[in-house]
């Protein structure tokens, strides 16, 4: 399950819009909506109201962790997951749906993002490490965090060989 910032943070991206954006439409200063994404700030129902309309949402989607529906939970087999870990590492070409094709590049943000942060290469903007950031979250809500450690784990055997 995803957290109340990670959710508002899923939410914003969903929609396109930046911190300002949203701090702007809902009436609270940027650093309060940072922190609230963060998980460093408690909100108060008024400012979850202001929240959840400006994100066009129900207060409760907000709090119950309903992210935006990227991928459905159900769709991920097994064997779905095995080639998408292949499809990662650029060891298939074979596509079986886009949903793995999309999820594919997802992962590949994020091992990408692992193998030069091991190998000390901070070369990444700002827009690499939220695009990071927003595709964990994602993959997360999508799959539960288990099953992404998972198959994060399998990736991480291919790429240490």
């Amino acid at each position: 399950m995803i957290t109340f910032g990670e959710n508002i943070y899923l939410w914003r991206a969903f929609r396109g819009l930046t911190q300002e954006e949203l701090a702007k439409k809902a009436g609270i200063p940027r650093p309060n909506l940072s922190a609230i994404e963060r998980g460093k700030r408690e909100i108060t129902l008024t400012t979850l109201r202001s929240l959840a309309a400006a994100l066009d949402v129900s207060p409760g989607s907000l709090v119950n962790g309903t992210a935006p529906l990227y991928f459905n939970k159900a769709m991920f087999s097994r064997k779905s997951l095995e080639n998408i870990a292949q499809i990662s590492l650029g060891k298939s070409a074979k596509f079986s749906t886009a949903r793995e094709k999309s999820i594919s590049a997802m992962l590949s943000t994020i091992i990408t993002n692992k193998v030069n942060a091991e190998e000390k290469k901070y070369t990444n903007t700002l827009k690499d490490r939220q695009s990071y950031i927003t595709n964990w979250l994602i993959l997360k809500s999508a799959v539960g965090r288990e099953t992404l450690n998972n198959l994060l784990s399998r990736l991480d055997k291919y790429i240490s060989r």
